[in-house]
């Protein structure tokens, strides 16, 4: 016949009972019991079993301590890091296909048809003036020069964008 336990004994387990229940490598089990100074309680024939009322704290503490304001993904356990990422790389993939986040291509293509555009009419300004005839020839030097530096001054600001 089968040994008679107490139901307080219930709630001891050892490491590889633990492991198996949380899915957690035995390893992994052992290493965050002995950080969080879990001792085992007593030893059944030379097995050391602990209190689950012990375990499930030592193992899930730093799960628990995250506080999204100092959110360090870096200083998460490997398997919480890991699917701290896959869960990015899922939100990204759906901004993407909802087109909440385009794509650095897409918005370089789109900034350079704009700045192209600009460019080219005031390169064309004081000819379309002079056309005009609305201007006298010292006014369309004028235009000249404000567009002139206009163009001088857009490409010193791209140019300090393009370093940062």
């Amino acid at each position: 016949m089968g040994d008679v336990t107490k139901i307080d004994d219930a709630y001891l387990w050892n490491i590889t009972r633990i492991s198996q229940a949380f899915g957690v490598s035995r390893d992994t089990v052992r290493k965050r019991l002995n950080t969080a100074g879990v001792a085992p309680v007593k030893k059944v024939k030379g097995i050391p079993l602990y209190p689950l009322l012990d375990v499930g704290p030592a193992l899930f503490a730093g799960e628990a301590n995250v506080v999204p304001t100092t959110y360090k993904p870096d200083e998460l356990h490997p398997k919480d890091r890991k699917d701290y990422y896959q869960s990015e790389n899922e939100r990204l993939k759906f901004e993407e296909k909802t087109k909440q986040l385009i794509p650095v291509e897409e918005v370089r293509a789109d900034q350079v048809r704009t700045l192209k555009a600009n460019v080219a009419f005031f390169e064309g300004l004081p000819d379309k003036m002079e056309r005009t005839r609305l201007f006298n020839p010292e006014q369309l030097d004028v235009l000249e020069r404000v567009t002139d530096t206009f163009r001088d001054q857009l490409y010193n600001e791209l140019m300090d964008v393009a370093d940062e």
